[in-house]
């Protein structure tokens, strides 16, 4: 390989390194300052009906998950620590299981001792917040309910805590 061949290669690397930061920063802040959709879903361990429009004036923060994703398995005992530190101030947690077995859901829920809702997602509900491809994927919703973050991949409890407590 040429001298001149290889800068273009590190060039056109470059270029692409950057393009798919550009993606993964656009894909975060979908639908930021937007309502965020509504829906209502089923909780996976009592069959009850839950609404986004039923937390008007609270922070949410929704979790999207698969039972499959070892990832999102890690997180969750993080996302009820915060659950049960901030409830009272104003935030509401739910998690939403995309294509995944109820019955499968229940024993997570179950094994992992989480106190916040966990409902059934559906291909809608996917579609509405963005075509949720990426598990853990997490959208907070402030207490306008506008999607105020999107957050594709894992976070820390700290991380969640920073973004969350300055909208409650």
């Amino acid at each position: 390989m040429t001298h001149k061949s290889y800068r273009l290669s590190w060039t056109m690397a470059r270029m692409l390194i950057v393009a798919v930061c550009l993606l993964a920063l656009a894909s975060s802040s979908w639908g930021a300052g937007k309502p965020a959709p509504g829906f209502t879903l089923k909780d996976v361990l009592q069959g009850k009906e839950y609404s986004l429009s039923q937390f008007k004036g609270k922070v949410v923060m929704i979790n999207f998950f698969t039972f499959f994703c070892g990832p999102c398995r890690d997180e969750m005992p993080d996302l009820n620590k915060i659950n049960n530190e901030l409830k009272g101030k104003g935030l509401v947690t739910l998690g939403i299981a995309l294509s995944s077995d109820p019955t499968q859901i229940r024993f997570l829920v179950k094994q992992l001792g989480l106190e916040y809702p966990v409902l059934i997602g559906t291909d809608k509900v996917s579609e509405d917040y963005g075509s949720i491809s990426v598990v853990p994927t997490t959208v907070i919703i402030d207490k306008q309910g506008n999607v105020a973050q999107r957050i594709e991949g894992t976070r820390k409890k700290e991380v969640f805590q920073k973004m969350v407590e300055p909208l409650l």
